[in-house]
């Protein structure tokens, strides 16, 4: 093909970076001749990736190139599926790929990084297209997958390489951009849809030392908030006060200068995709390589840790950690935000790539585990400095997101199965806060000490009872009353309820890899029967207003009676039941009405959690609640509810026959208790649908 555009392309590619084109203009000229010309391309392919126009490099630059080529697939698609088609004409398939080839020809000898740009563009382009293909044409992406691999270990090696000759041969970047980074974001999304068997053709170690290197440095290895205290200046009205100034002139202050640097970087602007790569890279690595990867997967972990390290020391120095939106400046607020923004890329970046290390190692050959303990810690230590941003996502317990849950949930689990290594853990973690004076008033070590405890719980089921006793109790203890700190009240509590749920776990069922013996299972029940009167009196006193609610109090009591039974103990089941029957007994109605409530909810929930001997027991309590006279229609209603969705549902198989035989008795009195004053609306239906679903019981 000839023409005055063709001539306008070439002549502006053999020029250097002062074409008189324009970058889109050029873009578009590529886009156009790559698929129109005939009968190959592969001249032009071999002029585009030698152009001294790309260089030197830049990512704008790379972008464009790799657009063209994206869009050029979709233009010779389009074209392809215009031409009429015949008996002697090839498939779509096969002109595809003629096609692919004769380009991929043309790139051979140009620069790994232009190469690499050029073969991204392509993949991705026919990952737009390939579901438009007929179903059983649709494997012409191999060759493009081999060029991508061979272009991306060509940049590699160009980074990697320890001869000082080639050094000397490292490309030039535009305007101070990093060539290895620019490189990265090029091929970091083309990279993931390159299948597993070819990926691990790469150099692997080498791949994932640069990209966490890349990582950390987009992070400034977490020291970017070391100016922010010395940026401050006074103000007499506001505590947190930077004066930005005119940044264009860098009159502002180091802090925003440092932080505007961060968030303009393109590292920190791709860091999803760099993310992503550096997960598939662990977790392809550690499933093909397992004895090669897990040192290298420690060295990236203690590289976030050190991170997560060095931010947690900014963090606390800059004074941010108990500032408010009224306490700091207006013109300062712009300034926290962005770093805010940072903080969340970096917990989410460190989810991510320890998460995909993590969850390799669970099939790493056993002669391979004793690595699996160090790497668990190297990452609670990691979540462990982040806990004041974790925080402000719902904590690491239940609340949080899905990706923190299942990062977090996962390192435990590795951890608990090796036994002295969670011990010595929680007996560190413990005897850490003991021996240091930490303010629990200052909102770090508030979040720090709520996720050692969100920790702690998940390991219980794996410790000995005297670690339990010796570190865990005085752990706890003093936070079960003190609702000062509400994530660290109900998170020792948390940990005291998963204490509980050991009496109920048989010796071959709990966390540990030498189960305990016959009579060590008995010692322990013995020590959990114990705690019993401590934590029935503890959860009467925390029923008041403000304390646990309603959900967490019926949680914690069925689970408290469910324990003792487990234990053996009827009379211990029972003295929990009579605890609550007297804190509703020895209160006044008419002052204390609604603590009485939640205390007569919570043993109804306890209902289920009785063995049969003790049920019916319970249940004339329960009957007697029930015709209080003193107790409104309202709250009647809501403990039928509630026994209702008891007997219906959690009650055990042994002890439902029982339990439906005695709501039947008695549902036909209920509702007449609650006739007088019950006036048309939501209450009344509200009895209606207790007294309709009763014939679901009956039924039984």
């Amino acid at each position: 093909m000839s023409g005055r555009g063709y001539s306008v392309l070439l002549s502006s590619l053999h020029r250097a970076s002062d074409s008189a084109l324009p970058l889109p203009t050029l873009q578009g000229l590529i886009v156009h001749y790559l698929a129109q010309l005939s009968p190959s391309p592969t001249p032009l392919a071999a002029t585009i990736v030698a152009s001294p126009l790309f260089r030197p490099f830049s990512l704008t630059k790379l972008d464009a190139l790799k657009t063209a080529f994206r869009h050029a697939v979709h233009a010779k698609f389009q074209l392809l599926k215009g031409t009429p088609g015949g008996l002697f004409v090839p498939s779509l398939k096969v002109q595809l790929h003629t096609w692919l080839s004769a380009i991929l020809r043309g790139l051979e000898g140009g620069h790994a990084i232009t190469r690499l740009a050029c073969s991204s563009g392509l993949l991705l382009g026919i990952e737009d297209v390939l579901h438009k293909l007929p179903s059983n044409q649709r494997d012409v992406e191999s060759s493009v997958h081999n060029e991508i691999v061979l272009a991306f270990a060509d940049v590699v090696d160009l980074f990697t390489s320890s001869d000082s000759w080639g050094k000397e041969f490292r490309p030039e970047t535009e305007g101070g951009e990093d060539a290895l980074t620019i490189s990265l974001i090029t091929s970091a999304q083309p990279l993931l849809l390159v299948p597993p068997d070819k990926f691990v053709a790469l150099p692997l170690p080498q791949t994932l030392a640069l990209l966490v290197h890349t990582i950390s440095k987009a992070f400034t290895s977490g020291t970017f908030l070391a100016s922010f205290a010395s940026s401050l200046v006074y103000h007499s009205e506001f505590k947190i006060h930077a004066e930005a100034g005119c940044r264009r002139h860098d009159h502002g202050s180091p802090i925003f200068q440092d932080v505007d640097a961060l968030l303009a970087s393109h590292a920190m602007a791709n860091m999803g995709s760099l993310s992503r790569l550096c997960s598939r890279t662990i977790s392809l690595f550690v499933e093909h390589r397992p004895k090669l990867a897990l040192p290298h997967v420690q060295e990236t972990f203690l590289c976030f840790e050190s991170i997560a390290r060095n931010v947690e020391l900014g963090w606390l120095s800059s004074n941010l950690a108990e500032a408010t939106d009224e306490s700091i400046a207006p013109e300062t607020r712009p300034l926290t935000q962005s770093i805010w923004t940072i903080l969340k890329t970096l917990l989410f970046t460190t989810i991510m790539v320890t998460e995909a290390g993590l969850s390799g190692l669970v099939y790493v050959p056993p002669s391979l585990g004793h690595m699996a303990p160090s790497l668990a810690l190297a990452v609670l230590r990691s979540l462990s400095h982040l806990a004041f941003v974790i925080q402000k996502f719902g904590g690491a317990g239940h609340g949080a997101f899905k990706e923190l849950k299942r990062a977090f949930y996962l390192t435990l689990d590795i951890l608990a199965v090796h036994t002295a290594e969670s011990q010595h853990f929680v007996q560190q973690l413990c005897e850490g806060w003991w021996s240091n004076t930490h303010d629990l008033s200052h909102p770090v070590q508030q979040a720090k000490k709520a996720f050692a405890l969100s920790a702690i719980e998940q390991l219980v089921s794996g410790l000995s009872i005297s670690t339990i006793k010796t570190f865990v109790l005085p752990f706890c203890s003093p936070h079960l009353g003190d609702v000062g700190h509400r994530e660290i009240y109900e998170a020792a509590h948390s940990v005291i309820l998963a204490v509980f749920s050991r009496g109920g776990q048989k010796p071959d069922e709990m966390a540990s890899s030498t189960p305990p013996s016959d009579t060590q299972h008995e010692q322990e029940r013995s020590f959990i029967a114990s705690m019993v009167p401590f934590y029935v009196q503890c959860l009467v006193e925390n029923s008041a207003e403000g304390r646990l609610n309603v959900v967490q109090l019926r949680l914690a009591f069925a689970a408290l009676v469910k324990s003792t039974f487990s234990c053996g103990d009827h009379a211990l089941a029972w003295f929990c039941i009579d605890s609550l029957l007297t804190a509703c007994e020895t209160s006044s109605f008419a002052t204390d009405g609604e603590r009485i409530h939640r205390l007569r909810l919570a043993l109804v929930a306890s209902v289920s959690s009785v063995p049969l001997m003790l049920l019916p027991q319970a249940l004339l309590a329960v009957n007697d609640i029930m015709e209080d006279a003193d107790m409104d229609d309202m709250k009647r209603s809501e403990l039928l509810e509630a026994l209702f969705h008891e007997v219906m549902n959690n009650i055990g198989d042994t002890e439902k026959a029982f339990a439906v035989c005695w709501w039947n008795e008695q549902r036909v009195k209920w509702p007449h208790l609650l006739v007088a004053d019950v006036g048309p609306g939501t209450r009344t239906t509200e009895v209606r649908g207790v007294d309709q679903r009763s014939g679901e019981l009956s039924k039984l």
